[in-house]
C-alpha cells in the first residue's frame, strides 16, 4: 500500500488562479461594474498576480535547483541536432 504525497493545501493551483485572474480581467475590461465591484476585482486580481507570480518563482528556483551540478554550473549539456552540431531554435519543425 503506496502512500500518497499530500498536496499542499495554500490556495487554488496556478491554472485554477490563471483562469480566476482571467475572468476577473474580462470583468473589469467589459466596464459594466458599479466602482465598489471594480476595486474589489482589481484587488482580487492583484492578490492573483502576486500569487501567480510567486508561484512562478518557487518553480524557477526548483528548476535552478535541479540544473545545477555541485559546482555551480549548470548540469545540463545542450542537445546535438542531426549531425553533430548544437541545436537552436531555428532547428524547431
Amino acid at each position: 500500500m503506496g502512500a500518497k504525497k499530500a498536496k499542499k493545501t495554500e490556495g487554488p493551483d496556478f491554472e485554477q488562479a490563471l483562469a480566476q485572474l482571467e475572468e476577473t480581467v474580462r470583468r473589469l475590461e467589459a466596464g459594466d461594474l458599479p466602482l465598489e465591484e471594480s476595486l474589489a476585482a482589481f484587488e482580487k486580481g492583484v492578490a492573483l498576480v502576486r500569487a501567480l507570480h510567486a508561484r512562478l518563482d518557487t518553480v524557477q528556483t526548483r528548476i535552478d535547483e535541479l540544473t545545477q551540478g555541485p559546482d555551480g554550473a549548470s548540469a545540463l549539456t545542450p542537445m546535438l541536432a542531426p549531425g553533430g552540431r548544437e541545436a537552436d531554435e531555428d532547428d524547431e519543425e
